[in-house]
C-alpha cells in the first residue's frame, strides 16, 4: 500500500543522490569605478543629505536598513542590507550573490537619456562562462546594451537587454526593501518617511549574459552599459560571474559503509582530469557551498574518505571539488551527495513519551527518531503520533487497523543493547477506543519484516483508561521490541504512551493500588503484591498533590505509613479533601522498589457542623459549589452551579439551577450535614427567585434526610409549585423541630415539566428558634388568639406590640404573612385544619400558638 516503512537497519542505509543541483562557481565582481549616482538613503539624517539622486526621476530613492531620520527614530525592519550583499532569489542560480557599491557613496550607474552610457571597471578581472547583471528601471521599462571588455583588448556585445519597471517585472533578484521620498525645496507630507511598499516592492532584476566559448578563458576587465530605448531610468548596481575553470569537478560514487557516527564516501576524477588533490565539504543543510566556503577536509589526495564524528540518525549532504595544477586550479563543487547515519544502539534504561515528535496522520505515518511504524504490505492500517488520549500530555502513539483484520501494524523500538538478555522489562501505558481491544508485546529478529515478530505471552486486554502494564522480556537473541495491534476485529484504535525499557529491578513494585472506607480523617489503602513479596514490607506515601514521589522524597509521620500486609490505614487526614496515594516495596533498608505506577485517589468525607449554619456562597469560586455541599442531577442535562454577584438581578453571589436541557428537570442541592437536637425548634431561612419570566415556571421542594441523596430526602417541609418571574429574591422561613438527635441534611429540589429553567438559591441559614414548640416560654407575652377553633376571623389581643404575624401549616409552609396587624385578621382563605400562628414582637421576641379552623 502506501507506508510500509522499513525499520532502522545498521550501516546499510546510505543514499546516493546525483539529482542534487550542480554547484556553480559563482563569484562577485566588485566595481572599482564608473558608478555615478548615490540612490540609497542610509545612516542618520534626511534622505536629501545621504543621497545625491533618485531612482525614478520623481524624487524616490531606495532606503537601507540602517536609515534613521533622527537618532531617536524607530529603526525600520526592511531595507537594503547594510553590508551591501544581495543574495539572489532567482531559483535557477542558487547561491549567486552581488556586492553593491558603498551605501555612502555612488552606488548606481544611472542612465537618464537614450544613448547615455557608462563604463564600470571591476576590481579583480575574472574569466567566466556567464556574467550576471543586477539592475532596475524607475518610472517605466528600459532597454540596454552591454559590451563586455576583456583584458586582451577584445570585447563581446549584448544588445536588446530588457530591464523592467521597478514595480512590475519578473526574474526578480531581490524585492521588498522599501523606498523613501526625498524632500524638495518645499517639504511635503510623506517626505523622508520610509515605506516597505507592501513587502514586494521595489524590485531589482537579474539578467544573464552567456560568454562565448572562445572568450571564456579571457579575463573580464570592465563593461560598457548604454541605454538604447525606453521611457524609464535604468539603474545598474552590480555584476557577478560564474567563474571559468579548466579544473573539472569529480564524479561522486555511491556511499559506502554507514555507522551511527561515520560514513564512507568516494568519487572518481572526471575523464581526462588528473587533480592533485580534492576538497570535501559536508553539512546537515542542503545549501550548496559557495566557492569561498572553507572545506571540512581540504587537500585530500585519495579518492575516498570516511567522514568521522557524525551525529546518529541524522541526514547529511556533501560535495567534493578538484584542486588542479593549472592557472585556474580549483573546480566548482561537484553534484551533491547525501546519506543518513544509523541510529545508535540504545542502552537501558530509556523512555519514549512521544511528546517531542511532530504529530502524524492517517496519510502521514510517523514515529519518534530511531523508532518506526511497521506494517504488512498493503495493510489498511496506520500508526502515527497523536494528541489524542495521552497518559502524559501532549502526545501518545496511535495504532489503528482500519478494515485490516489479518495483517500486522506495529510500533518498533530502536535496537537495544542486550534486549533479550533475560534481565530486561518494558513498562508502558495503553488504552483502547473500546474495552476489550488488545495489544501484543514482542520482539523482532528483522526490524523490516513483520513476519519475524515473536510475541511475549498472551495479548493484553485494554480498557478505555490509560493503564500501566509491565512485561518481562525473556532470554533470546532479538534486539528490537515491538508493540503489535491485537486485531480481533476491524476499525479498532489502540493508544500507547510513556514506554520505558529497563533492567528488571531486584525489588519489584506492587500493582493495582486501591483505596476504600474513606472517613472524615482516614482511609484504607490496598494493593497487589509482586510475584516475590518484599521481605521488609511496604511503604505508603499520601499527599494532596498529584505529583508522584521519587526515590528522594522524604517520608515522615505526616505523609506515610508502613505495612507488612497488602493493605494499610492512613489517618490524621483533613476532612473533605482529595488525597493521592502510592506504594512501594521494601526489600531491605537499601533496596526499595520504584513507587507504584499510578496513584489511587480518594476524598475524605465532610465533617458535620452545628447551628448556627449559614451558606451564602460568597466564598465559593464560580462555578463551583460550596465545600461539603453537593448537587445531584436526576436525569440528563441538569446542572447546579453558581453565579457571581449581580447576575440576573441578585446583588450577592448565588447558587443556581442553570439551563436544564431535560424536559423533566429534577436536580437537588444539599447542605452540609448539620447536628440537631431533638425537641429544639430551629428556624430554616433561605432566599429564592426565578429569572425565567412567566414562560418557565419553576417548582421547588425543600426536604431533609440523613444523607445527601435524593432517596434519603423522604421528609418534605416546604413546596413551591408556581415560582415565576421573581428576579428579586423571596425570603422564606420555616420552623423545624427534630424528633431525634442526629445529623440532618437539607435538600432543595428544583423540578419542572419544562426545560431551560433557572432557579436561584441564596443565604441559607439554620438557627435555634427563641421558642420551642412546647410553648413553655409563651408566658413571656400574655397574648391570646381567639376564638379557637375559629371560622373566618381570628382576634389577637395586645396587637399593638406585634410587628408581624405569620401563619404556617404543620409542615412549616408559610401561608399568610401580616405586617403591622390589627386586632382582627381575616383568614377566610384557609382550609379547615391545624395551623401555627407565630407572632413576632417589636422587641425581637416571638410566640407561636396552635389554632384550628373549623
Amino acid at each position: 500500500m502506501k507506508r510500509n516503512q522499513s525499520a532502522l537497519m545498521l550501516g546499510v542505509l546510505g543514499i546516493f543522490a546525483s539529482s542534487l543541483a550542480f554547484a556553480q562557481n559563482y563569484q562577485k565582481m566588485p566595481i572599482t569605478s564608473g558608478l555615478n549616482a548615490d540612490v540609497i538613503a542610509n545612516g542618520v539624517g534626511s534622505s536629501s543629505l545621504t543621497t545625491n539622486n533618485d531612482v525614478d526621476g520623481v524624487s524616490y530613492a531606495f532606503v537601507a536598513k540602517d536609515f534613521l531620520l533622527t537618532a531617536a527614530s524607530t529603526p525600520i525592519t526592511y531595507g537594503m542590507p547594510v553590508d551591501g550583499v544581495i543574495n539572489s532569489i532567482v531559483t535557477t542560480t542558487p547561491g549567486l550573490s552581488y556586492q553593491l557599491g558603498s551605501l555612502s557613496a555612488n552606488n548606481s550607474l544611472r542612465l537618464a537619456a537614450v544613448n547615455d552610457s557608462g563604463i564600470l571597471t571591476f576590481t579583480t578581472p575574472k574569466a567566466a562562462t556567464k556574467l550576471y547583471m543586477l539592475s532596475t528601471s524607475g518610472s517605466g521599462g528600459s532597454t540596454l546594451s552591454v559590451t563586455v571588455n576583456f583584458s586582451d583588448g577584445t570585447n563581446q556585445q549584448f544588445t536588446g537587454i530588457s530591464v523592467a519597471d521597478w514595480y512590475t517585472g519578473t526574474n526578480i533578484a531581490v524585492q521588498g526593501f522599501g523606498r523613501i521620498k526625498k524632500p524638495g525645496a518645499t517639504p511635503a507630507a510623506g517626505d523622508d518617511v520610509p515605506s516597505p511598499e507592501g513587502g514586494t516592492n521595489p524590485r531589482l532584476y537579474q539578467n544573464e549574459l552567456a560568454i562565448d566559448a572562445a572568450n571564456q578563458t579571457k579575463l573580464i576587465q570592465s563593461v560598457t552599459v548604454a541605454k538604447t530605448a525606453g521611457t524609464g531610468l535604468p539603474n545598474v548596481f552590480a555584476f557577478s560571474v560564474d567563474a571559468y575553470s579548466t579544473c573539472v569537478p569529480p564524479i561522486l560514487q555511491p556511499v559506502g559503509t554507514i555507522t551511527a557516527t561515520s560514513a564512507a564516501i568516494s568519487w572518481t576524477a572526471a575523464a581526462g582530469s588528473t587533480p592533485a588533490s580534492y576538497d570535501v565539504y559536508y553539512s546537515t543543510s542542503n545549501t550548496i557551498p559557495a566557492g569561498t566556503a572553507t572545506p571540512n577536509f581540504p587537500g585530500v589526495t585519495s579518492t575516498s574518505l570516511t567522514i568521522p564524528s557524525l551525529t546518529s540518525n541524522t541526514t547529511y549532504y556533501y560535495w567534493v571539488r578538484s584542486n588542479c595544477s593549472t592557472a585556474t586550479s580549483q573546480s566548482a563543487w561537484s553534484f551533491g551527495g547525501t546519506f543518513k547515519t544509523a541510529c545508535s544502539i540504545f542502552t537501558v534504561p530509556y523512555t519514549e513519551n512521544f511528546d517531542t515528535t511532530s504529530t502524524g496522520s492517517s496519510t502521514n505515518n510517523n514515529a519518534p527518531s530511531c523508532w518506526s511504524y511497521l506494517e504488512t504490505a498493503s495493510s489498511a492500517g496506520y500508526g502515527y503520533v497523536s494528541t489524542t488520549s495521552p497518559f502524559s500530555s501532549p502526545n501518545s502513539y496511535y495504532l489503528y487497523n482500519s478494515s485490516d483484520n489479518t495483517g500486522s501494524q506495529m510500533l518498533v523500538s530502536p535496537p537495544t543493547t542486550n534486549l533479550s538478555s533475560g534481565t530486561k522489562r518494558v513498562r508502558f501505558y495503553a488504552r483502547s477506543s473500546s474495552t476489550g481491544y488488545t495489544v501484543v508485546v514482542g520482539t523482532l529478529s528483522n526490524a523490516a519484516d513483520p513476519t519475524t515478530f515473536t510475541p511475549i505471552g498472551s495479548a493484553i486486554s485494554l480498557t478505555t483508561t490509560q493503564t500501566q502494564y509491565t512485561v518481562n522480556i525473556p532470554a533470546g537473541s532479538n534486539a528490537q521490541l515491538a508493540f503489535k495491534h491485537g486485531l480481533g476485529g476491524t476499525f479498532r484504535g489502540v493508544y500507547l504512551d510513556d514506554i520505558t525499557v529497563q533492567e528488571i529491578p531486584s525489588c519489584i513494585e506492587p500493582t493495582a493500588v486501591t483505596s476504600s472506607n474513606s472517613t472524615i480523617n482516614s482511609a484504607n489503602i490496598g494493593w497487589t503484591a509482586p510475584a516475590t513479596a518484599p521481605s521488609s514490607g511496604y511503604e505508603v506515601y499520601y499527599s494532596t498533590s498529584n505529583t508522584a514521589p521519587t526515590s528522594s522524597t522524604v517520608l515522615n509521620a505526616t505523609n506515610s505509613v508502613t505495612s507488612t500486609a497488602v493493605s494499610a490505614s492512613v489517618s490524621g487526614l483533613a476532612s473533605a479533601t482529595t488525597y493521592y496515594a502510592w506504594v512501594r516495596s521494601v526489600c531491605s533498608a537499601t533496596d526499595k522498589s520504584v513507587w507504584s505506577a499510578s496513584p489511587t485517589t480518594f476524598t475524605t468525607t465532610c465533617t458535620s457542623t452545628n447551628v448556627p449554619y449559614t451558606q451564602d456562597f460568597e466564598s465559593v469560586t464560580v462555578p463551583s459549589l460550596a465545600n461539603c455541599t453537593t448537587a445531584q442531577n436526576i436525569g440528563t442535562g441538569n446542572t447546579w452551579t453558581t453565579f457571581s454577584p449581580g447576575a440576573y438581578g441578585f446583588t450577592s453571589k448565588v447558587a443556581s439551577y442553570l439551563y436544564s436541557t431535560s424536559s423533566a428537570a429534577n436536580t437537588w442541592f444539599y447542605t452540609q450535614g448539620i447536628n440537631l437536637t431533638a425537641g429544639i425548634q430551629y428556624t430554616i431561612s433561605y432566599k429564592y427567585g426565578n429569572n425565567g419570566g412567566t414562560t418557565y415556571v419553576e417548582k421547588m421542594k425543600v426536604a431533609y434526610g440523613t444523607s445527601a441523596d435524593a432517596t434519603a430526602m423522604t421528609n418534605p417541609i416546604a413546596d413551591y409549585p408556581n415560582i415565576t418571574n421573581n428576579v428579586t429574591a423571596i425570603t422564606e422561613t420555616i420552623n423545624f423541630t427534630p424528633t431525634t438527635t442526629g445529623t440532618y441534611y437539607f435538600g432543595f429540589n428544583c423540578y419542572s415539566i419544562a426545560d431551560r429553567n433557572r432557579l436561584f438559591l441564596d443565604d441559607i441559614s439554620i438557627t435555634t428558634s427563641s421558642l420551642a414548640t412546647s410553648e413553655t416560654a409563651s408566658a413571656k407575652k400574655d397574648i391570646k388568639v381567639y376564638p379557637n377553633p375559629f371560622s373566618d376571623v381570628i382576634n389577637v389581643s395586645e396587637f399593638t406590640n406585634i410587628k408581624t404575624v405569620k401563619i404556617t401549616d404543620i409542615s412549616g409552609r408559610t401561608l399568610k404573612t401580616i405586617e403591622n396587624p390589627t386586632k382582627e385578621i381575616n383568614v377566610s382563605s384557609l382550609n379547615s385544619g391545624l395551623y401555627l400562628i407565630t407572632m413576632y414582637f417589636k422587641d425581637g421576641s416571638q410566640n407561636t400558638v396552635k389554632a384550628i379552623k373549623k
